[in-house]
C-alpha cells in the first residue's frame, strides 16, 4: 500500500482517502505522508456530495479500501473514480477484503489495485506478500523505479507459492463466501450479537452498492458483541474449531479482536470514529464444513 501511494506523491500534493481502513494504511496516510509535506483528507461514508466536496480541488491520489477492515464498510468505486478523474487524481483501491474473485476495481474505473497477497491469494498463511496492479505507465514509470531504490521485494520461492495458490483461489473464495453468508445469517439470530456487518446481507447499509460492484459478500464478517470486551474474549477462548489469529482470507477459520490487535496502533478516538469498539470481533471464515463452524459458534455462545 505504501509503495502504491508513495511512488506518486511529493511535497505539496493532496491525497483523499476513505476514512474506514486498515490501521497501517491509516498510519501511512495520516502520520508518514504529512511528514513529507503531503496533505491528506479522509472521507467518511458513501455520500456522493461529501466525496464531491473533498474532490473539488486538485488531488494527486485517491485511496479507497472497500470493503473496509474490519467492519466491511463499502465505497462506491465507480462514483468516486468518476469524481477523482475530473481533478486528475489516480484512484488506488485496496481490494484485499473482496479478493480478485469478487470485485474488479479496474473495471469500475479505478487506476490501481493493491492486495495483501498473504490473504486470499495465498490463502493458507504461508507467506507475507503483496501485489500491485495498474497500467504499463504506472508500473514502469512510477512503481518499479520506487521499489528498485527503496527495497521492497518478494523472494522467488514466495512468488512460486503464490502462483501455485492462484490455481485454486477462485474455488477457495467461493466456498469461503458460501460459508460466511450462512454464518452471517446465523449470527443475526443470536441475542448475544448486537450487530453483524457482512456485505452479502440485505441488512448491510450499502447493500445496493454491494450488488453493483461485488459478486459475493466476501469471506469476512464484522461482529459487535452485545456485551463487554470480557464477554467477547470469553467467547473467543471457548471456540474449538475457529482459531484466534490476525490473518484473514485463510483456508482455516480465524477470529480476532481488532481493538487490541490489528487496529491497536490507532488512538481510542480514531478507533471509535471507525466504529471499532472493545466488543467488536472480526471473523474470517474458512473452508471447514459450515455445520461444524455453526456448531462451534453455538457451543461458544453457551459456554
Amino acid at each position: 500500500m505504501f509503495a502504491s501511494v508513495a511512488c506518486l506523491v511529493k511535497a505539496g500534493d493532496h491525497v483523499v482517502a476513505s476514512a474506514a481502513m486498515f490501521s497501517s494504511c491509516h498510519v501511512v496516510l495520516t502520520e508518514i505522508l504529512p511528514k513529507w509535506g503531503v496533505t491528506v483528507e479522509l472521507v467518511k461514508g458513501n455520500d456522493s456530495a461529501v466525496w464531491a466536496a473533498a474532490l473539488s480541488k486538485p488531488t494527486k491520489v485517491v485511496f479507497i479500501e472497500s470493503p473496509s477492515n474490519p467492519l466491511m464498510e463499502i465505497v462506491d468505486i465507480r462514483m468516486v473514480s468518476d469524481l477523482a478523474h475530473k481533478v486528475g487524481a489516480t484512484v488506488i483501491v485496496d481490494n484485499v477484503m473482496a479478493s480478485p474473485v469478487l470485485q474488479k476495481p479496474l473495471d469500475l474505473g479505478a487506476d490501481v489495485v493493491m492486495y495483501s497477497a498473504t490473504k486470499h491469494i495465498d490463502g493458507q498463511g504461508r507467506v507475507l506478500a503483496g501485489a500491485v496492479l495498474g497500467s504499463f505507465s504506472y508500473i514502469h514509470e512510477h512503481l518499479i523505479p520506487f521499489n528498485r531504490h527503496t527495497g521492497p521485494s518478494l523472494s522467488p520461492f514466495n512468488a512460486w507459492v503464490l502462483l501455485k495458490s492462484l490455481e485454486t483461489m477462485e474455488m477457495r473464495v467461493q466456498r469461503m463466501c458460501e460459508n460466511a453468508h450462512a454464518i452471517a445469517e446465523f449470527l443475526e439470530t443470536r441475542k448475544e450479537i448486537k450487530s453483524v456487518k457482512y456485505p452479502g446481507l440485505k441488512s448491510h447499509p450499502d447493500y445496493v452498492t454491494v450488488q453493483k460492484q461485488m459478486t459475493g459478500g466476501g469471506s469476512t464478517i464484522g461482529i459487535e458483541f452485545a456485551g463487554s470486551q470480557k464477554d467477547a474474549f470469553a467467547f473467543m477462548d471457548a471456540l474449538r474449531i475457529i482459531d484466534i489469529s490476525n490473518n484473514l482470507g485463510d483456508s482455516k477459520s480465524l477470529i480476532t479482536h481488532p481493538a487490541s490487535t490489528t487496529h491497536r496502533r490507532l488512538a481510542p478516538d480514531v478507533q471509535a470514529e471507525m466504529g471499532i469498539t472493545p466488543s467488536v470481533l472480526r471473523l474470517s471464515v474458512g473452508l471447514e464444513h459450515v455445520d461444524d463452524l455453526i456448531k462451534d459458534l453455538t457451543q461458544a455462545f453457551k459456554s
